[in-house]
C-alpha cells in the first residue's frame, strides 16, 4: 500500500470475470487534513491508486497504469458519510496483451468513479 493506513481491504470477492473489493477508508488520516478540513473528501488520485491496488491483487503483480482511455468522476466520497467503499473490477486482456481493465467505484450514495484503463507489469 503507497499511501499507509489510508484504507484496509474488508473482502475481495469474484462473479463471472468480475471482482467486486470492499474498504474501509481511514477518516482520520492525515491526507483530509488537507483536503479538506471542514468537508472532507477523497481524493481522485487516491481512488485511482486504489484501483490499481485492486487489480493488483487480483492479478497477484504490480502494476502501473500505461493508459487510462476513461476516468469519470461522478461524486465526491466524503469518508465520514462513506466509510465503506466497494470496487467492480473487470480485468480482462487487450488485443496488445496487457491488462485492460473497467472499474466502478460505488457508496452508499451510488457511483463516484468510472474507469477504463490498461496497465503494465511494473516489475518488467
Amino acid at each position: 500500500m503507497l499511501i499507509e493506513n489510508f484504507y484496509r481491504t474488508l473482502a475481495t470477492t469474484s462473479t463471472n470475470g468480475t471482482w467486486t473489493v470492499n474498504l474501509k477508508l481511514n477518516a482520520e488520516h492525515d491526507i483530509f487534513k488537507g483536503h479538506f478540513p471542514e468537508t472532507p473528501v477523497v481524493p481522485g488520485v487516491c481512488l485511482m491508486l486504489m484501483i490499481k491496488e485492486s487489480a493488483e491483487q487480483i492479478v497477484g503483480r504490480k502494476l502501473q497504469y500505461s493508459q487510462v482511455s476513461s476516468c469519470k468522476f461522478v461524486s465526491v466520497v466524503n469518508p465520514v458519510i462513506d466509510s465503506e467503499i466497494s470496487f467492480a473490477i473487470t480485468p480482462t486482456v487487450a488485443d496488445d496483451g496487457l491488462l485492460q481493465l473497467t472499474a466502478e467505484g460505488t457508496a452508499s450514495a451510488g457511483t463516484f468513479i468510472k474507469v477504463k484503463a490498461k496497465l503494465i507489469d511494473s516489475t518488467l
